[in-house]
């Protein structure tokens, strides 16, 4: 009898496991197959997508390797006032331009929310589109606001000619040191020529009290920066009487002096001591554009959704698993610092986010070192968005620690400095 050889034995094993996935294949794998496209077989300038079969509304590149596509995502850069306006518009461009797929989305009206019962700037949030946004309003309550972000389905790719569906939102949230942030607020608007016109309208009261729908700004603040969360472990930011403080504060500043009534902001930035302008400009910020308190405030908001997607274990509520519907908010929280000393490391960081495993390290890199050129490029030709920072930073910083303003700023800096932390 003829012995088998280990070469034979070697060719019936894999005869046979041929066999079996056909067979497999024949009678057990599912027939709802589809086609998306697969972000990860791009050339080196992100041009053109492949695409892959997927089974189960993911994308599968292999066997074994998971990718996930950005145009299942919604894609949404928060930015306020000095952390980083033209910033979020720049790498707007920079995803757009290098990943044709995305679309550009409208941002809502900033500082606003559509009526008393709706306490949440309404985004639309469609998937495979990128939003800037500055400055929204996040008073609802957390669920609400999740339900905001993740509402819009998806929408139909031509390229795939089907419907992408909305796998979840990715946000860059921008924000600043509110020292730091208040400096070169003060800095920039009191610049000449100002780069905006608004300071010089008279009849602006910028110490003036607002009102969205019967409730003043504080009255919206004050139910999260009253309680922060038990995750931040931080008394209150400011309380009622605070907000008193800063307004008699402002007031006192304001068309206060002999030659100073009726003036406009402008006129008083130019004209006080810089040790009283930039309280004015500070507090203006603070109680009546209100930014400064607003990112602290959104800061809170966002990270409650992220304690719920840690702290929920599959609850389930009306049918709906509470776990799966906060994982689907993913949240990058990054400093301007680190985009204007970093500015290839803060690119590449934020297109991770963006991609994942769906795009390659090395075109990543060589999108981030594009990003790093043309930023050196803007501070190289003077651009009036990128403000520096000049002899009298330290004392203007300290005019702020040492007065009732530097207390709710600093209260605000603990809050900023522990959401950077959390990212590292």
């Amino acid at each position: 009898m003829m012995s088998v050889t280990f070469i034979q034995r070697k060719a019936i094993v894999i005869a046979g496991l041929v066999l079996w996935g056909m067979f497999f294949h024949t009678f057990f794998a599912p027939k709802n197959l589809s086609w998306v496209p697969k972000s990860s077989v791009y050339d080196d300038v992100v041009r053109h997508p492949s695409y892959v079969r997927t089974r189960g509304g993911r994308d599968w590149a292999s066997e074994t390797e998971l990718i996930s596509s950005p145009l299942e995502y919604a894609h949404l850069i928060i930015n306020y006032h000095k952390t980083g306006h033209e910033l979020a518009y720049s790498l707007q461009e920079l995803i757009l331009s290098n990943f044709p797929d995305l679309e550009r989305g409208n941002g809502a009206r900033p500082r606003q929310h559509p009526s008393s019962a709706q306490g949440c700037t309404h985004i639309e949030l469609p998937p495979g589109k990128i939003i800037v946004q500055e400055a929204p309003h996040f008073f609802c309550n957390t669920n609400d606001l999740a339900e905001m972000l993740l509402a819009n389905k998806g929408r139909f790719h031509r390229e795939a000619e089907q419907r992408i569906p909305k796998r979840g939102i990715k946000i860059l949230h921008l924000v600043r040191d509110p020292f730091s942030m208040a400096v070169s607020n003060y800095n920039y608007h009191s610049q000449d020529p100002t780069p905006e016109g608004w300071v010089k309208d008279k009849s602006r009261n910028i110490c003036g009290v607002k009102e969205f729908f019967g409730d003043t700004l504080p009255e919206l603040l004050l139910p999260t920066l009253v309680s922060p969360g038990t995750d931040f472990d931080k008394p209150p930011i400011v309380t009622k009487e605070g907000f008193d403080r800063l307004y008699d504060k402002c007031n006192q500043l304001f068309r206060a002096q002999p030659g100073f009534e009726g003036e406009s902001y402008y006129f008083h930035l130019r004209e006080l001591d810089p040790s009283r302008g930039i309280k004015l400009s500070t507090l203006q910020q603070m109680v009546n554009g209100g930014d400064i308190f607003l990112m602290a405030n959104n800061i809170i908001k966002l990270n409650q959704i992220q304690t719920i997607q840690n702290r929920v274990n599959n609850r389930n509520q009306g049918g709906v698993t509470m776990k799966s519907k906060y994982d689907k908010i993913q949240i990058l929280t990054m400093n301007l610092e680190e985009f204007t000393h970093f500015p290839r490391k803060s690119a590449l960081k934020y297109l991770n986010f963006v991609y994942s495993n769906a795009l390659s390290r090395e075109s990543k890199g060589k999108i981030a070192t594009q990003y790093e050129q043309s930023f050196v490029s803007r501070v190289e030709t003077g651009d009036l968005h990128i403000t520096h920072g000049n002899d009298n930073e330290e004392m203007l910083r300290n005019s702020l620690r040492n007065d009732v303003i530097g207390l709710y700023l600093s209260n605000i800096e603990s809050i900023v400095l522990e959401a950077l932390a959390a990212e590292k």
